[in-house]
């Protein structure tokens, strides 16, 4: 049987200060040797993600912008699998990868956020109308890695000022009624035109399945932007969970819930899994 590990990245894999995976190298060196895949799912883009993906020595396909694409290594299995699964899509080829686009390309989001924003009055702004250096100071992240949070395909992460719980309902329902989804992330909400992580998630599992034919997913995650796929899972895991944290939804109930937060609760989560399965 596959093993197969879909993870978030950052508060989850990635430290959410220093985004590094290091503390996360034990957990990481057993999946290697259990042949293990590890497909990322993030809200990241193609451009953040694809350096990670090589300092991991990956090779698996990996989900991008909150689900908006998956991308694969071209000429592999995973590549024609998944365009079977999606004979409808044309797939572009970004660097050194292909993508699948799965949503509403980045500029209709853009220009909807703008709508959003006059239909209700709230005061909604998004990445394309930040500069790097707005970005670095709202992330932490580095001038060129702030660039790369820039390039963006199918997700619009958004502030939104002053929100109440209220308002956030309203605000889900005018997008509803275009057809789009607001998601709620670590540190922004998402203005998506897709199925989402869950939808991203359910394609690359069935590739791995009709390859494999037995597969056992496991799947780890920080917040509600990630109970779309995590619900998915033969074992979901929640990390960082704290007396603060969210409720988590009946469908979670079952989730293995880790105290630790980021690569340190990741590398718990997934050493004692894979320990109870040798």
């Amino acid at each position: 049987m596959k093993t197969l590990v879909f993870s978030d990245l950052d508060a989850t894999l990635l430290d959410s200060d220093t985004y590094s995976w290091r503390p996360a190298e034990p957990a990481l060196s057993m999946l290697r040797v259990r042949d293990g895949a590890l497909i990322l799912v993030s809200s990241k883009t193609l451009a953040e993600m694809e350096g990670l993906h090589r300092e991991l020595n990956l090779t698996d396909p990996f989900i991008v912008e909150n689900g908006g694409g998956i991308a694969a290594v071209p000429e592999s299995w995973q590549e024609a699998l998944i365009a079977d699964l999606l004979p409808h899509v044309q797939p572009l080829r970004r660097d050194d990868f292909v993508l699948f686009p799965l949503g509403k390309s980045y500029g209709d989001l853009v220009a909807s956020l703008r709508e959003l924003a006059a239909e209700t009055g709230f005061n909604l702004r998004g990445f394309s109308a930040m500069s790097e250096h707005e970005v670095v100071s709202l992330t932490g992240l580095s001038t060129e890695a702030a660039r790369l949070a820039l390039t963006r395909d199918f997700d619009e992460p958004f502030l939104a000022v002053n929100i109440e719980f209220a308002m956030v309902e309203r605000l889900c329902r005018a997008a509803s009624a275009r057809g789009l989804t607001v998601a709620q992330g670590g540190r922004f909400w998402h203005l998506i035109g897709h199925g989402g992580k869950g939808q991203a998630v359910a394609l690359v599992r069935e590739a791995y399945r009709m390859r494999f034919h037995e597969v056992n997913a496991i799947g780890l995650g920080d917040s509600p932007n990630d109970y779309s796929f995590l619900e998915l899972m033969d074992l979901p895991v929640l990390v960082g969970v704290t007396t603060g944290h969210d409720p988590v939804p009946g469908t979670l109930l079952r989730a293995l819930q880790v105290t630790a937060a980021g690569p340190e609760g990741w590398n718990e989560a997934i050493l004692g899994i894979l320990a109870r399965r040798t």
